[in-house]
């Protein structure tokens, strides 16, 4: 459960409407100056995890924060890291964002591997309390020029032109 709210705790169907909440919370508190959107992963026709990309005041700030979930049967196989590729590549290439922050509990050496991996500096530490005992967790940032020593040329964005003025980027 390497959250900041204990979703994964919930029994069902209280975690499937949770999780259905969460989404259409986020598409109508949406609003230039706090956004928050879910990408469904999907790998072979199946769903496999959520990438998430979030921001306040984008449009002066260009900052943005990541999270993600994976199923645990697709955990280990390179996915997490090509989904958080992807977001980036969305965040710096589409949006101009100039920088990225992510987190992982300390307890979670995959997410804090896949931060690494894509160039992520450290970025301090703090105590949460997901379950109502203090839990580290790491902070990682990732500047644009960063993300730009590492680019890649194999993730392209489709049809994201409609869309900037939502993000507060106009087209």
């Amino acid at each position: 459960m390497p959250f900041n709210f204990p979703w994964t705790d919930l029994p069902s169907p209280q975690f499937e409407r949770g999780v259905l909440q969460w989404g259409w919370r986020a598409r109508g508190e949406w609003t230039v100056d706090n956004w928050s959107l879910g990408l469904v992963v999907v790998r072979d026709g199946e769903h496999v995890g959520v990438q998430e990309v979030r921001a306040t005041q984008f449009p002066v700030l260009r900052t943005v924060g990541t999270g993600s979930w994976l199923g645990h049967a697709h955990q280990g196989q390179g996915i997490g890291r090509e989904m958080r590729a992807a977001v980036l590549h969305l965040a710096f290439a589409g949006l101009g964002a100039h920088l990225a922050q992510s987190g992982a509990f300390e307890d979670n050496p995959a997410s804090t591997a896949v931060s690494r991996a894509l160039g992520y500096e450290d970025d301090g530490f703090e105590y949460r309390a997901p379950r109502g005992e203090p839990a580290k967790a790491y902070r990682y940032r990732l500047t644009r020029e960063r993300w730009e020593a590492r680019r890649r040329d194999d993730i392209t964005i489709e049809g994201l032109e409609g869309c900037l003025d939502l993000f507060g980027v106009g087209s």
